[in-house]
């Protein structure tokens, strides 16, 4: 498909995702199947998710809410059926940009979707989700899941981790890598859908938008050489998707940083699996300790946590080599690069200053440590031999 096509097909699915929003935002009415607002959630529906009748329903409280590129709410719920009385709900962004990139990439839809692939019985640590809703015709995703503030420590990206506590991260990453593993791609038994041909050429000219030009309050935290070579993304993003897909596949979290993460005691759980899809579990790895380690640290122990890695999906019957492991680690560090960076220049609507300067400062200690531009750069040419 010629470029210009593509580039057509992905600025109408823009326009079209605009004005979905524009309409469900300005008559909300619809879409009772999935609610827009915390404020529309009735006893009604409550019970109609949980199975039980409306009358034994007496109140729901908002506790707290707040929005980023979803809305978030906890709410109580006094009632005489046996339903929680604490639950976490997750739901469509009450900023416009952000509910239009939600829809766009599909958001909401991918994290239902890593819900039920995980099951009643996950291999790692997650909220139990208790139901999802989706609206097909307006895009609304709702997800009633555990509320987790009783039980669960959470972190931001500037806490401190030790070795431990990365250790069991990784630990649990090589569970739910194994537990979805896949030879190649394309397997039976995929667990979450790949971006389609609109969102990955529409990725690639937001790619080009951001990156061309580094203007954002992280900018000054990305030297000279790397400004040069980030532009990587844009100029062979097609490429780059190629060489991860030739990598094993299994379910991977995708954006694994502290502040997605929570610590009961000693064991991690996983939050927010809304841009999680098919793809290199070694790019989890990867972004989790280069996102959320300090350099200092990370350059003593980064060599070993591959290494343990590898050793647990060995026990689980999967023979990893640790040497390519360590090559796709090293080259895994440039696409928490990618991410970060582009989310500190989409501005503070996406994420707090103070955290993107802090990952942005630590995906770039990363990619120098590792030369990990040069290196996918290289890797790409050899698949072109």
């Amino acid at each position: 498909m010629r470029a210009s096509v593509r580039t057509a097909r992905a600025i109408g699915s823009v326009a079209g995702q605009a004005l979905r929003v524009a309409f469900d935002r300005s008559v909300p009415t619809g879409g009772a199947r999935a609610p827009l607002r915390v404020e529309d959630v009735t006893a009604a529906w409550l019970a109609e998710v949980f199975g039980v009748a409306p009358e034994t329903i007496h109140h729901i409280r908002v506790v707290d809410a707040h929005s980023g590129t979803a809305a978030r709410a906890r709410i109580e719920v006094t009632s005489d059926a046996d339903i929680p009385a604490s639950l976490f709900l997750k739901m469509p962004p009450r900023n416009y940009f952000q509910h239009v990139l939600m829809n766009l990439f599909s958001l909401g839809a991918r994290e239902i979707d890593a819900y039920r692939a995980l099951g009643d019985a996950p291999p790692i640590r997650v909220p139990h989700c208790y139901a999802t809703r989706f609206d097909p015709v307006r895009g609304r995703a709702v997800l009633v899941l555990e509320d987790l503030s009783p039980t669960a420590r959470f972190r931001t990206v500037g806490d401190p981790l030790d070795r431990s506590e990365a250790e069991a991260v990784v630990d649990a990453m090589a569970d739910l890598h194994a537990a979805f593993w896949q030879d190649r791609a394309g397997e039976a038994g995929t667990t979450s859908a790949t971006r389609s041909e609109v969102e990955t050429q529409l990725g690639i000219l937001i790619r080009r938008r951001l990156l061309g030009t580094l203007t954002g309050h992280a900018a000054d935290l990305v030297p000279a050489t790397v400004r040069e070579q980030i532009r990587i993304f844009y100029q062979r993003g097609r490429e780059i998707d190629a060489f991860w897909a030739n990598q094993p596949q299994t379910l991977i979290h995708g954006d694994p940083h502290l502040g997605n993460l929570f610590f009961e005691d000693s064991t991690p759980g996983f939050l927010d699996w809304q841009i999680s899809t098919t793809g290199c579990g070694m790019r989890d790895v990867a972004y989790f300790a280069n996102s959320s380690l300090e350099p200092e640290l990370l350059r003593e122990i980064e060599r070993g946590l591959v290494e343990r890695y590898a050793a647990r999906l060995d026990a689980a019957g999967i023979t990893a080599d640790p040497e390519q492991l360590w090559t796709l680690y090293k080259v895994g560090i440039a696409e928490l690069l990618l991410a970060i960076v582009c989310t500190a220049e989409a501005g503070e609507r996406m994420q707090s200053p103070a955290v993107t300067r802090c990952g942005v400062a630590r995906a770039v200690a990363g990619v120098e440590a590792h030369d990990s531009l040069a290196l996918l750069a290289a890797l790409l040419d050899d698949m072109r031999v």
